[in-house]
């Protein structure tokens, strides 16, 4: 630009002479013409000088004006693209909400089994579905939420089950959901099947327990409660709905209406 303008005045320079040369020594007639023809040149040289910067000045702030919307378009786009991604998708959400309830859930076990080293539940009403004897001999359903409840039991005690049968076919009955829920087994995290224990009375279960000497019993029926409540430590009866709670009064004894309310409520 610099050098555009330094030859601009070189020219200028000695056209201004070459006109000046022509009027020293041209006659009175030709100076009329001269003078006019050195005017037009002085108005040429004028404008070059001016028109010159004038246009390459408009031509950069265009190129100014390019760059600025550029950029402006380029930070816009980088604005509006970690937008797409703020919201968290919704099996994120829940896939956050399980482990927050998984964490809560080991917290709740570990603190109320704290010194508690064994434990025995009864199966019916408590880890399955069924109540009675008579039920189990058709089918057996684990409940989910009592089995995730005895797999952080088993993470600080030993657990045994038991359950009152009529014969055979309702302990395979029994023994089948257990083990197809993979509450028992030989692996880690499991109920080894010498723990899973069976008797075909009330009064026989009842006998069971006092021989393990559990530092906590879990039943689902009323009168296994009653009948152990002045030899165990703890006791938790898990009620039917359409039952009362049995052990009233008992410092020893607890009621629920599952093996999770215990947990969820401390």
């Amino acid at each position: 630009m610099s050098q555009l303008l330094q030859d601009l005045k070189t020219w200028f320079n000695s056209l201004l002479a070459r006109i000046a040369g022509l009027l020293s020594g041209a006659s009175p007639g030709t100076l009329q013409l001269t003078g006019v023809l050195g005017l037009a040149a002085l108005l040429y040289g004028f404008y070059a000088l001016r028109g010159a910067p004038k246009t390459d000045s408009d031509e950069q702030r265009s190129e100014q004006l390019s760059r600025a919307s550029g950029s402006t378009a380029t930070a816009s786009s980088s604005l509006e693209k970690p937008q797409t991604n703020t919201a968290p998708s919704p099996a994120t959400t829940s896939s956050a909400q399980l482990r927050g309830e998984e964490r809560s859930l080991a917290w709740a076990v570990r603190s109320q089994l704290s010194g508690i080293r064994n434990v025995t539940v009864s199966a019916p009403g408590v880890l399955l579905e069924e109540w009675t004897p008579s039920d189990l001999q058709e089918s057996a359903v684990l409940r989910e939420d009592a089995a995730a409840v005895v797999r952080e039991m088993l993470k600080t005690a030993n657990v045994y089950v038991m359950a009152h049968v009529i014969d055979d076919i309702g302990e395979a009955t029994v023994r089948g959901a257990l083990e197809a829920g993979a509450l028992v087994g030989l692996g880690a995290g499991q109920i080894p099947p010498h723990r899973v224990l069976f008797c075909s009375t009330l009064d026989g279960k009842v006998s069971i327990v006092r021989q393990l000497e559990p530092d906590l019993h879990i039943d689902g029926h009323p009168q296994t409660i009653e009948a152990l409540k002045r030899f165990m430590p703890q006791l938790l009866h898990v009620r039917h709905p359409n039952a009362a709670a049995a052990g009233v009064g008992s410092p020893n004894v607890g009621s629920a209406g599952s093996l999770l309310e215990v947990f969820k409520s401390s």
